[in-house]
């Protein structure tokens, strides 16, 4: 019998939540967690042989922040697993495929966070279509026994209890840029007490900067149940106040003085990224590095909410073309004339999420133009600016 690829349906729920506990035996999830995270704005590809699950790929949507002014609707991959006897045999390629057609209309772009660039992992991504669009670095804190002024570890119930200041700082640290799924009241206390809690059984700790009597920065510092005592804590947000290396500082050395490592992960263009000069910790090869992959599903979609108006193209066609597929970028009534942005797949990705610099890229010929004139190449780049991505760890279920 052929193996069955559609989309994930309510009665799949206790086979799938089974086949990926088998499969990720580190972070099994109970039915009633699956039944949580299930609930809302959720969906799967499912590979079914013999009326059995085996396979799938749990999606998660999201309204994902591209920049300031840009939010897209993103399908986030999770989990991502086939039974044992049927990997290597294109059933993985088959359920991206599936995905891919049953998304149409529904949203933006499909993500992906992913490591090991060398790995088999990360090639059946590539190959499927999926691009890097964001480079993630972990660099590791060893203890230190610092007590640091100011800071000040709250209870679970009164840290999630507060959420508009944390809320508030978030978006003073991070306002101009993107890369992460936006923000709004209760979205820390949803992560905290559902996914993390419930899959991955994460002991989070809640530390506050507090200058003058007011938050002027907070961390939030996870450990996995399953760890030893001793054993690494990971930052899964860190933010301050304008974006203050000395407040990242001081919050980051804080968690240190718990009596064991912390593992921090961020991007190159984070503004916290200058704390690790700060504290004479090296920036790690990329050899080692996460990245954020990306496909977009409809370049319509994607580009009505990315582009910004610029009045040298008011009334030019703006089309892409690579050589898988085309689409329109900016439509106006009454086109005076048609140019063509001519890329490959993996700049699609970029520059529909924000992430390409498009008049340099046009310089170096890993873009041409068609039926461009004098000042178009700058036109464009104001109408798709790149904006610095940023990663935090809670983000990730």
């Amino acid at each position: 019998m052929p193996i069955e690829f559609r989309e994930y349906v309510p009665a799949d729920a206790e086979p799938v939540c089974d086949l990926l506990n088998g499969i990720f035996t580190s972070a099994p999830m109970t039915q009633e967690g699956w039944a949580a995270w299930a609930s809302a704005d959720f969906t799967a590809h499912v590979a079914v042989l013999d009326g059995e699950p085996v396979g799938a790929i749990p999606l998660c949507r999201r309204t994902y922040r591209a920049a300031p002014d840009a939010e897209v609707v993103a399908w986030v991959e999770h989990r991502v697993g086939v039974r044992e006897d049927l990997r290597d045999q294109g059933v993985g390629s088959c359920m991206q495929a599936c995905a891919k057609s049953f998304l149409q209309g529904r949203g933006d772009v499909l993500l992906v966070y992913r490591g090991a660039e060398r790995s088999d992992g990360y090639r059946f991504y590539d190959n499927n279509g999926l691009h890097d669009v964001a480079y993630i670095r972990t660099v590791s804190l060893e203890p230190t026994d610092a007590k640091i002024d100011g800071v000040r570890w709250l209870d679970p119930d009164e840290f999630l209890a507060a959420d508009a200041p944390w809320l508030a700082i978030f978006h003073h640290c991070y306002g101009h840029c993107g890369g992460f799924p936006q923000r709004g009241p209760g979205y820390l206390r949803r992560l905290v007490r559902g996914i993390w809690k419930g899959a991955i059984r994460t002991h989070m700790a809640y530390a506050v900067l507090e200058e003058a009597g007011q938050p002027t920065g907070y961390l939030v510092l996870g450990q996995r149940q399953a760890s030893p005592s001793d054993g690494p804590r990971q930052v899964m947000e860190l933010a301050v106040a304008d974006g203050s290396v000395d407040r990242a500082r001081r919050l980051l050395l804080a968690a240190c003085g718990r009596g064991a490592p912390v593992h921090y992960r961020l991007t190159a263009p984070s503004p916290l990224a200058p704390v690790l000069d700060d504290l004479g910790v090296a920036w790690p090869p990329r050899q080692g590095a996460s990245m954020i992959m990306a496909h977009v599903l409809d370049i319509e979609s994607a580009a009505r909410k990315v582009w910004r108006p610029v009045p040298a193209l008011h009334d030019v066609e703006v089309r892409v073309w690579t050589p898988l597929r085309e689409g329109v970028l900016h439509q106006p009534d009454r086109p005076a004339r048609t140019l063509t942005i001519e890329l490959k797949e993996p700049m699609l990705s970029r520059l529909l999420l924000r992430r390409l610099d498009l008049a340099a890229a046009v310089a170096e010929e890993r873009i041409t133009l068609c039926g461009a004139r004098p000042g178009d190449p700058d036109a464009l780049a104001r109408a798709l600016p790149p904006c610095p991505w940023v990663y935090h760890q809670i983000d990730y279920l």
